[in-house]
């Protein structure tokens, strides 16, 4: 009889190829053109195993988009945490900035085949725009209420071009050293925070 270890192992490794065998074919072709028996043949699962986690294509693809929403909240409530006794975050260094932006590209590069899939597909500008909307309205109860404004503009400015920074770099697989990338970034946030300021006084 198979122990509970090594029944979860399975179960993991099972739900892992068949994620990444709808990646894959969704390079190639839109949801809707791929079928069940595509993704076991390529998965090398059979179809009871398909559906012992799934009732169809929908509902995995469903599956991956939640999964990718939670690990983004992680992200978010790590930021958070880590900015709790930071202070305003307009006024923040940029070895904060850094460490902000090497906890998320850390994140995309162990999990590189869920972002590639996110970022490549027709939907991400409306999955992000979701997810940014949410880490927007935290943030901003850490900034001062006369910054609200101020800080819409930078938070949207830096979400649209941490987009385009990320989906360059997970083209390029990820090549570049997350920590060369970070040092990039956090001179880049510190500008467009920082900068609120100045922009306020003019």
């Amino acid at each position: 009889m198979m122990d509970r270890n090594e029944e979860d192992r399975r179960t993991r490794y099972s739900k892992r190829v068949i994620r990444e065998a709808l990646y894959s074919l969704m390079r190639e072709k839109p949801l809707n053109k791929i079928t069940v028996t595509e993704i076991c043949r390529l998965a090398d699962v059979n179809r009871s195993t398909f559906y012992a986690y799934y009732t169809d294509i929908d509902q995995l693809h469903t599956s991956i988009i939640k999964s990718f929403y939670a690990m983004q909240r992680a992200y978010m409530n790590a930021v958070l945490k880590y900015l709790e006794d930071k202070g305003d975050i307009t006024a923040l260094p940029v070895a904060d900035f850094r460490v902000i932006a090497l906890m998320y590209l850390e994140q995309v590069r162990d999990n590189k085949d869920l972002y590639k899939f996110i970022f490549n597909g027709n939907s991400m500008p409306q999955i992000m725009s979701s997810f940014y909307s949410v880490f927007f309205r935290e943030l901003r109860k850490k900034v001062p209420p006369e910054m609200h404004e101020h800080f819409r503009h930078s938070f949207w400015f830096a979400s649209g071009g941490t987009s385009q920074t990320l989906t360059t770099w997970l083209d390029g697989d990820c090549a570049e050293p997350p920590e060369s990338l970070a040092r990039y970034l956090a001179y880049y946030y510190n500008g467009i925070f920082n900068g609120q300021r100045f922009a306020r006084r003019g």
